[in-house]
């Protein structure tokens, strides 16, 4: 112990400095390896959740006492590898992540209190939870939000309102959603509601992009105008727009006017097929034509006379008058 202080006392003060400076880089070093190896450890127990499932899902690791990490700005939530699985299993027993919507174990706590309306809200919420959860199975989405418009009923046909539903989906980093996919969420959005078709149900993004709008117009059997004839009828409009600009801008100049264009296309398509029949410029093929008249008064006749040579009198018909008459046409032509 003298030897190290003569040791010490013996340098000079930059060497001092030097040694203090090595030992705090050291013990730096050695702060930093063993919190490398501490977090080394840590493996994702969720990702994606939203603020309120992390609270849950960290509300949780304190009860049960687990250390956990948060990532992600909150998004992910860190608890030691060798204990994820196990713990995956007991967040999945209590019902978490519950992706923001509690589903149907919303009726595990039953209150036998609670009027029809509160029991109908309750169910219309669980399902609507449901549906998100089932969405979200899907291996693009990452997060889903469904909003459903129940059917009224009236006996009054104009008070009557069809069920409607939209879907809107936050799909995973590079993921993208098929036509098929699209349509497999209307179908499945709708076989869970009563009276639900799958062309009332619209489907969007995060972004704002409609992946899959209900049909309109006519009824919901008219045709659905395709995504390229949308961007077609905004083209013309944004052109349309454009000219204006141009032609009124040199004399209102640019704050002078304000301008906006709407148009509408008729996109419908149909067969139409038309037979003429002219006589004047088609061919005969047959023809018949009967004609057969006949028919007289009784002639004068009698002992030579003069009474005998005056002309008698007209009979009424059925006594005297003899007569017949037929006339039969037919013509066919052949069309061209």
């Amino acid at each position: 112990m003298d030897q190290l202080r003569k040791l010490i006392a013996a340098l000079t003060l930059k060497q001092k400095l030097s040694l203090v400076a090595a030992a705090a880089l050291v013990a730096a070093a050695l702060y930093g390896l063993a919190r490398w190896n501490h977090e080394r450890n840590f493996q994702p127990l969720y990702s994606g959740l939203s603020a309120e499932d992390a609270g849950h899902v960290i509300a949780r690791l304190r009860e049960l006492g687990v250390e956990y990490r948060v990532a992600d700005g909150g998004a992910s939530v860190l608890v030691p590898s060798g204990k994820a699985a196990e713990l995956r299993i007991q967040m999945a027993a209590s019902g978490l992540p519950r992706s923001g919507r509690i589903g149907f174990e919303l009726f595990d706590r039953t209150n036998l209190g609670a009027t029809d309306f509160v029991e109908k809200v309750n169910f219309h919420r669980a399902l609507e939870g449901e549906l998100e959860r089932s969405v979200m199975s899907l291996a693009e989405v990452e997060r889903a939000r469904v909003h459903i418009t129940m059917p009224r009923e009236s006996v009054f046909r104009d008070l009557r309102q069809p069920a409607k539903a939209s879907v809107m989906v936050k799909l995973r980093p590079g993921a993208a959603l098929s036509p098929e996919n699209v349509q497999a969420i209307c179908y499945l959005v709708s076989s869970a509601v009563q009276g639900l078709e799958p062309e009332a149900v619209s489907v969007l993004d995060f972004h704002g992009k409609l992946l899959s709008r209900p049909r309109s117009g006519n009824g919901l059997d008219a045709p659905e105008p395709s995504s390229a004839l949308i961007e077609y009828r905004r083209s013309l409009e944004k052109d349309l727009l454009a000219k204006i600009h141009r032609t009124l801008e040199p004399v209102l100049g640019p704050d002078g006017f304000r301008a906006g264009v709407s148009v509408e296309c008729d996109f419908s398509s149909g067969e139409q097929s038309e037979e003429i029949f002219d006589p004047d410029k088609s061919v005969m093929v047959s023809s018949e034509r009967t004609e057969d008249l006949s028919g007289g008064y009784l002639t004068a006749g009698g002992i030579p006379g003069t009474a005998s040579n005056l002309p008698r009198p007209k009979t009424r018909p059925g006594k005297d008058s003899l007569g017949h008459a037929r006339r039969t046409e037919s013509i066919a032509y052949q069309t061209s």
